[in-house]
């Protein structure tokens, strides 16, 4: 596991779109089946998580869109952490 997940990352930020492709997952699938917005997705996406609405909301999110593309929950909650960590 560790592997597949330390290959999907670059510059100690995680290509979860390279990810998500590999598997043939599109966004639009992900949103439909979580009823989460495109945007907030592009969000996690892309680790700026300021964009998301905040609280619970954040790791409801985060672990919903891990579980749909086959990604660590526990892997993709600390690469959370620590993006936010310093911002708070």
């Amino acid at each position: 596991m560790g592997k597949n997940a330390s290959s999907f990352a670059v510059d100690n930020r995680l290509n979860l779109p390279a990810l998500r492709e590999k598997k043939g997952i599109s966004l639009r699938q992900i949103a439909d089946n979580t009823k989460i917005s495109m945007r907030f997705l592009q969000a996690i996406e892309a680790g700026d998580f300021k964009q998301l609405p905040g609280g619970i909301y954040n790791t409801s999110y985060i672990r919903q869109y891990a579980r749909e593309i086959g990604f660590e929950e526990a892997r993709l909650l600390d690469y959370y952490r620590s993006r936010t960590s310093s911002n708070s």
